[in-house]
């Protein structure tokens, strides 16, 4: 699939046009209590899957020393990141794409695969956010539920696959349940696929488990794209930086469709993503924590009885079903900020690991 500057153009008008919700009205609309409880200082988000620890120190230390190159265009950067991105990934910088954000590529990638319309394919729940651009930009979509163990069915999806079909988008682990299907699921259904079908896989959890990402499968299955975010682990997520991992002639074409690939990232984000990548101690922290506050969310659910799905992420997916009082309002009593009710069948929902302190004043408020 080729593109041209005119395609672009049709597409970046079109993509945008999409757009009929600014991120605040989105949040309004998704989150319950969203808007009464934004702007208080006193606010504990549990609905973000943001990182609770904030950012590494060594990465704020670079982003204050970079301040004072924010006048000129940076390249020292962003050939340095490129560079680690890739030592990272042990992969060559031609198989990067990196922007200010995931959520970015992923609106980039259905823009590519929507330049000839067609079909695309999705799990629900999941982290679907450019579900609407690709109905705008005329494509039709099959949306498959997850299985009875919450998970995503990927014999549905295949069933799903028709001539016209362009993306089956799979997210792993999966956002908001915290599923992971392990890589010889992901690797064998990608094998029965027919490589016209572009496979996008949403790594944005992939580091708080101890599976190896398919990145090192891009080269091998020409048809794969995993994207990957510092939101999450790194805690970059008002910083944003993203990237995607494919073939270098897909990742060519994909370039195509911005006007200057990789501008749009700040160069005291670039600063800090390098500082982050190098700071273990951070990130080791961060992990531990999580697997901490992990264990004592999921003894602490089992404790009230409520049922929850296992995590491989930094959120744990439950159902209020044998809950009997009003979650959200007890959660607006003490200001905490929770996820919104993904399934109405089941009653589930999600919250995302605080610090130990924050889910100790969770549970007290659901007691």
């Amino acid at each position: 699939m080729s593109i041209n500057r005119r395609d672009w153009l049709k597409t970046a008008f079109l993509g945008s046009a999409a757009l009929t919700l600014s991120p605040l009205e989105f949040l309004a609309k998704n989150t319950p209590n969203f808007n009464e409880l934004k702007n208080d200082d006193k606010t504990i988000r549990l609905c973000f899957n943001e990182n609770p620890f904030g950012v590494s120190p060594k990465a704020l230390e670079a982003m204050q020393k970079s301040l004072s190159l924010s006048s000129m265009y940076d390249f020292k950067f962003a050939d340095v990141l490129s560079g680690k991105l890739a030592e990272k990934n042990q992969l060559k910088q031609e198989n990067l794409l990196v922007s200010a954000g995931s959520s970015f590529l992923l609106e980039l990638i259905i823009k590519y695969v929507s330049l000839d319309k067609g079909h695309f394919i999705i799990p629900d729940p999941s982290f679907t956010i450019f579900e609407p651009i690709g109905e705008f930009l005329g494509m039709s979509k099959t949306v498959v539920p997850l299985n009875e163990q919450k998970r995503i069915d990927l014999d549905k999806m295949k069933s799903s696959i028709r001539k016209d079909t362009k993306l089956i988008y799979i997210c792993n682990p999966n956002n908001p349940t915290g599923d992971l299907l392990s890589r010889s699921e992901i690797e064998t259904f990608i094998k029965s696929v027919p490589d016209n079908i572009t496979i996008l896989v949403d790594e944005a959890y992939i580091e708080f488990t101890n599976q190896k990402s398919l990145s090192d499968l891009v080269d091998t299955y020409k048809n794969l794209i995993v994207t990957r975010t510092f939101s999450k682990l790194y805690g970059f997520a008002g910083a944003r930086l993203g990237y995607a991992i494919g073939n270098p002639t897909l990742i060519k074409e994909l370039k195509k469709l911005q006007s200057w690939s990789g501008a749009e990232i700040s160069v005291t984000t670039m600063a800090g993503a390098i500082a982050a990548m190098e700071d273990q101690e951070f990130i080791s922290k961060v992990l531990d924590n999580n697997q901490k506050v992990k264990d004592f969310t999921m003894s602490e659910f089992q404790k009230r009885g409520i049922k929850t799905i296992p995590s491989s992420a930094n959120f744990v997916y439950f159902s209020l079903d044998n809950y009997k009082d009003n979650y959200f309002k007890k959660l607006k009593d003490v200001k905490i900020l929770g996820g919104k009710t993904y399934e109405q069948n089941g009653k589930w929902t999600r919250i995302s690991f605080g610090t130990m302190e924050e889910m100790k004043v969770y549970f007290g408020a659901i007691s």
